[in-house]
């Protein structure tokens, strides 16, 4: 443990205690509970880091029920970085306690290779399109595994679907193209949301992207939030020299979670003199769509949508990445739309990529506290740019019967495109 305290001593004793990071914390705000605040976390780290007075395998809890949302890191003086702090722990717990079966089977073998986690949705497919999956709700098969066969209704419905190349073929050449992107399409959007990741196409074509769809695979955030940093630079390596072959001026994403991770790749690989320059290169192309849509000038010729809308931050986009006026600006600059702020808007709607599978009772609290926050706003229109909120607060808007349509930016800036004069 010696290594990891002199590590992570300065972060740990940045703590001065002041509680400012309550007013940041999902977790605490309802629980009311003082470990589940950062402040309560570091704490408990410090006691078994540094003081001795705990040991690390004690904290699973503490570790594991942190959405790492850094929504706490806002409000803090010395901005400590408790998600990071999270992360460094599940490391060390998993060197210790190893990695269960279920996670070396997504993370080695899935992930990395696209076909087996394509083929792997169509197993779930097969199960929605026999009703197995209904069937298993209905006899309370899914309540034998707990808090995942609670949160196994977030899934959407598994669609027809031939992944990537479905992609690929709603990519239109550009005659002069004022711009060349790779799209990160990640793990969802090919398996479980093809037609959104179409829509995301025609919205670079329209803005005069030429767009090519690699064979990317996973960026790595998910191995990453479980400690798995040996899988998560192997995913990154891959990327990297993926991306090494292409001609582009940007890799662009809609998934605010993937962006930040991809940018964060200088930082994977610093310590990796092999990778480590080519990590930095690979880092400073990536953008959030909303991002490079700003960047670039996005193209205002849209038809009229008459719709409230307002907008949930993901935390990699706000917290993480400190993108908050782009999606904003461009919700804004779309004929017809209403836009309308919500409370707490950049506070975190439980989702945290699979945070529901382990902690479905905390997540549905957290998002409830969300649900009250839209339902105030009046919007028919809830927007995001994360597939793993979209989920979450699809789930909340049926839960709550809220007359709500729950969409993706990159949703109605292709009905706006679609709706005006002249468009085909």
């Amino acid at each position: 443990m010696s290594t990891v305290a002199e590590e992570l001593r300065e972060i740990l004793e940045k703590c001065n205690k002041c509680g400012l990071c309550l007013a940041g914390c999902p977790i605490y705000k309802v629980t009311g509970i003082e470990w589940t605040s950062a402040r309560g976390r570091v704490a408990l780290l410090r006691s078994a880091i540094l003081d001795g007075k705990l040991k690390l395998s004690d904290l699973n809890d503490p570790i594991f029920n942190c959405l790492t949302c850094n929504g706490c890191t806002e409000h803090c003086p010395p901005a400590v970085p408790t998600g990071d702090l999270i992360f460094r722990a599940r490391q060390e717990l998993l060197k210790q306690k190893g990695s269960p079966w279920l996670q070396r089977l997504l993370f080695q073998k899935l992930l990395p290779n696209p076909e087996r986690l394509y083929q792997a949705t169509r197993l779930l497919r097969l199960a929605d399109v026999t009703g197995l999956r209904t069937l298993a709700r209905k006899t309370g098969l899914t309540g034998l595994i707990g808090d995942a066969g609670k949160a196994e209704a977030m899934v959407p419905r598994v669609p027809a679907s031939k992944g990537l190349e479905a992609i690929r073929r709603s990519v239109k050449k550009i005659d002069k193209p004022k711009h060349q992107a790779a799209y990160f399409a990640g793990c969802y959007a090919p398996n479980l949301a093809p037609e959104r990741a179409a829509a995301t196409v025609r919205v670079l074509n329209k803005n005069q992207v030429a767009v090519v769809v690699p064979d990317f695979v996973c960026c790595g955030l998910p191995a990453a939030g479980y400690g798995d940093m040996a899988v998560a630079r192997d995913l990154a390596r891959k990327n990297i020299a993926l991306a090494s072959k292409l001609k582009m001026d940007a890799i662009v994403t809609p998934c605010a979670s993937c962006s930040s991770f991809l940018k964060d790749y200088a930082k994977l690989l610093a310590d990796d003199p092999e990778w480590a320059e080519k990590a930095k290169q690979f880092a400073g192309r990536v953008r959030d769509i909303s991002e490079f849509l700003v960047k670039i000038g996005l193209n205002t010729e849209m038809g009229k949508l008459k719709r409230k809308v307002t907008f949930h931050d993901p935390c990699h986009l706000a917290h993480y990445q400190k993108i908050k006026d782009q999606p904003r600006a461009i919700l804004k600059s779309i004929p017809g739309v209403d836009f309308v702020e919500m409370a707490e808007a950049d506070m975190c709607c439980g989702a945290a990529g699979s945070y529901a599978f382990k902690n479905y009772d905390l997540s549905r609290k957290v998002l409830a506290r969300k649900m009250g926050n839209v339902a105030r706003t009046g919007a028919d229109t809830l927007v995001s740019s994360c597939p793993a909120c979209i989920m979450q607060l699809t789930c909340g808007v049926g839960q709550q019967k809220l007359p709500v349509s729950v969409l993706e930016i990159v949703d109605l800036l292709d009905e706006a495109y679609r709706n005006a004069k002249g468009s085909q």
